[in-house]
C-alpha cells in the first residue's frame, strides 16, 4: 500500500503542473490583449505603459499595411464584391544530366489552370480545374458552393452532383447506419467567415478580463522618470516607464482571475464555441462532450487557483520600456520560474530605432535553466523611401538562422515589381533559399500578377535549372454561376439505396468508359 501511494503522488503532482501551466498561458493571451483597450487618458505612469505597448503595435501594423497597400486594397475590393479569377501555372526545367529521362519535356509541357469565382456577400463560390500534361488533357473537375448545397462536378460523369449539408447525416446513417448516427452535417457556410471570433465575444472578454487583468495591476507597480539613451546611432531622451511586481502580488492576481474564470458561464460558451468551430463537418458536438470539456476546464481553473503557490517567482516580475514618440524603443524584462525543484530565468531584451524612412529591431529572447542557455534573435531592418521598401528579418538561434527578405518597387499608384527571398543558413553557411519573384498591376475592379518561384543552393539549383511560373488575373463580375439545373443529380432526393446503386452503376460505368479512352489516348498523345 505504501508503494501504491508513493506512485501516486508524482502523477498528481504531473497533473497539477500541466494543469498550471495551461493556465499561466490564457493568462499571458490575457495579458497580451490589454494592448487592445482604447480608454487610456494620459494621467499616470501605469496608463502611459499601456498605452506605448498598443501605440508600438499600431505602428507595426501600419507598416506591413504600407508594404502591401495595393494587396491589401483589392483584399478589401473581394470583400465586398463578387469575383472572378484565373491563375495558370506552368513550369520550365533545363537539367542536362537528366535531359535523357524526359523528365523535362514533361514538366515543361504541363500546365494547370484553375478558375473561380466567389462572392463573400452571398456565401457562392466555384472552381473549375483542367490541366495538361505529355498531350493529355484533363477538363472537367469542378466545384460550386451555392449557401450551403455543394455541386460537384467529375470529368467522367454526364451529371453535376448535389449534396445538402445539413442532409449527409441522413445519406451517411443510411448507407452505413453502424457508423455514423445521422446527426452529421456540414455548414459550408463556415468557410465563408475569415473571423470565427464574434465581436460580442471579444467585447465580452476585453470588458470582463482584460480590464479586470488592468484594474488589478496596482498604480504603485509603475514608476516613471526621464532618461538619456542611445538606439541605433541616435542619442535621445526617453521616458522610462518600470513596471515590477512582487511574487506575492503575481499570486493573488491570478489567483483572483483563476477564480473569476472557473464560475463564469459565459466565457466557458465562448471557449466551447471556439473549441468546436472548425469542426464544421460535426457541428452537432454531443452535448455529453461539451460538459465534459466545460468540466474539464473547470476543474484546470479550481486546480490552478488551489496551486497557485506553486507559481514561484522569487525575484518577482519586472518589464522595463522607455517610450519616444509615443512608442517603445527599448525594452528589458525579467522573471524567475521555480517549479518542482527546477529553476528557469526569462529575458528579453531588445530595441526599437525608428527614423522617417528606416526602423531597425533587435530583440534577444533568452532562457537559462541553469545548466544551458538559448538565446533567439530577431533582427527586422525595415527601410521604404519614394516607392521602394527593403526589408530584411533575420530569425537566429546558436547556429542556425532564418532569413526573410523583400524587395517591393512602386511604378505608380497600381503598378509594382516583388521580389521575396527566403534563406536559411547553418554555422555562416548558407544551404538553401527560396525566391519569389513578380509584378501587378492592381485596379479598382480587377488585378494581374505574374509570379515566378525558383530555388538555389549555390550549386545545381537555380532558376535556369528549374522554376514555376504562376499567373493571376482578377475582375469583378456580377454574381457566380451556379450549375444548369438540368444536369444536376440531387443525392438528398434519394434515399441510401437508391445512391449506392448510383454509384455502382452509372457513376462506375461512366468511370470505366472514360478511363477507357484516356488509357487508349495516352497511345496516341490524345483522348
Amino acid at each position: 500500500m505504501e508503494e501504491v501511494i508513493h506512485q501516486e503522488q508524482p502523477k498528481q503532482q504531473k497533473k497539477k503542473t500541466k494543469w498550471i501551466i495551461i493556465a499561466v498561458a490564457i493568462v499571458a493571451i490575457l495579458i497580451a490583449g490589454i494592448v487592445s483597450v482604447q480608454a487610456f487618458i494620459l494621467t499616470s505612469a501605469k496608463e502611459d505603459y499601456f498605452l506605448a505597448e498598443k501605440n508600438s503595435i499600431q505602428q507595426l501594423q501600419e507598416t506591413f499595411e504600407s508594404r502591401f497597400q495595393q494587396e491589401i486594397a483589392w483584399k478589401e475590393h473581394t470583400d465586398e464584391n463578387a469575383i472572378e479569377s484565373v491563375t495558370k501555372i506552368t513550369g520550365q526545367m533545363n537539367v542536362p544530366s537528366m535531359a535523357g529521362m524526359g523528365y523535362d519535356q514533361i514538366i515543361n509541357n504541363a500546365n494547370i489552370t484553375i478558375e473561380s469565382a466567389m462572392d463573400k456577400q452571398e456565401n457562392m463560390s466555384s472552381v473549375s480545374i483542367s490541366a495538361g500534361m505529355a498531350g493529355i488533357e484533363l477538363n472537367g473537375i469542378e466545384a460550386t458552393l451555392d449557401n450551403n448545397d455543394l455541386f460537384v462536378g467529375l470529368p467522367f460523369l454526364d451529371n453535376i452532383i448535389q449534396v445538402n449539408g445539413d442532409d449527409l447525416g441522413r445519406i451517411l446513417q443510411e448507407i452505413d447506419p453502424d457508423t455514423f448516427t445521422g446527426e452529421e452535417n456540414i455548414d459550408f457556410s463556415t468557410l465563408y467567415n475569415e473571423n470565427p471570433f464574434a465581436t460580442e465575444d471579444f467585447t465580452y472578454i476585453n470588458e470582463e478580463y482584460l480590464m479586470y487583468l488592468y484594474d488589478k495591476l496596482p498604480d504603485e507597480a509603475f514608476e516613471s522618470n526621464s532618461e538619456d539613451i542611445t538606439v541605433g546611432d541616435n542619442s535621445i531622451n526617453a521616458e522610462k516607464i518600470t513596471f515590477s511586481l512582487s511574487e506575492e502580488e503575481v499570486q493573488n492576481i491570478l489567483k483572483g482571475l483563476f477564480d473569476k474564470m472557473a464560475a463564469d458561464e459565459k466565457l466557458r460558451e465562448i471557449l466551447v464555441n471556439q473549441t468546436f468551430y472548425m469542426d464544421y463537418a460535426n457541428v452537432e458536438v454531443a452535448n455529453e462532450e461539451i460538459a465534459a470539456f466545460e468540466e474539464d476546464f473547470v476543474s484546470a481553473m479550481e486546480d490552478a487557483s488551489a496551486n497557485v503557490d506553486s507559481i514561484k517567482l522569487p525575484d518577482g516580475f519586472e518589464s522595463i520600456i522607455w517610450v519616444h514618440d509615443d512608442i517603445i524603443v527599448k525594452r528589458e524584462l525579467a522573471a524567475t520560474l521555480e517549479d518542482a525543484g527546477a529553476t528557469a530565468a526569462v529575458r528579453i531584451d531588445g530595441t526599437n530605432a525608428v527614423t522617417d524612412n528606416n526602423q531597425v529591431l533587435d530583440y534577444n529572447f533568452t532562457v537559462d535553466d541553469g545548466n544551458t542557455e538559448e538565446t533567439m534573435n530577431i533582427n527586422a531592418d525595415l527601410s521604404q523611401q519614394d516607392g521602394s521598401a527593403n526589408d530584411m528579418i533575420t530569425f537566429s538561434a546558436q547556429d542556425a538562422s532564418f532569413t526573410i527578405e523583400s524587395n517591393q518597387t512602386e511604378q505608380n499608384e497600381t503598378d509594382k515589381s516583388f521580389e521575396h527571398i527566403f534563406s536559411f543558413s547553418q554555422q555562416g553557411t548558407q544551404l538553401m533559399s527560396l525566391h519569389w519573384v513578380g509584378e501587378g498591376t492592381y485596379e479598382e475592379d480587377q488585378m494581374t500578377v505574374n509570379h515566378t518561384l525558383f530555388a538555389e543552393d549555390g550549386a545545381a539549383l537555380n532558376q535556369d535549372t528549374l522554376s514555376i511560373s504562376l499567373s493571376q488575373e482578377g475582375s469583378t463580375i456580377s454574381e457566380v454561376e451556379t450549375p444548369d439545373a438540368g444536369q444536376v443529380k440531387n443525392l438528398s432526393d434519394m434515399s441510401g439505396e437508391e445512391i449506392t446503386q448510383y454509384f455502382e452503376t452509372d457513376v462506375m460505368q461512366q468511370f470505366q468508359l472514360w478511363m477507357g479512352n484516356m488509357m487508349g489516348g495516352m497511345g496516341t498523345g490524345g483522348f
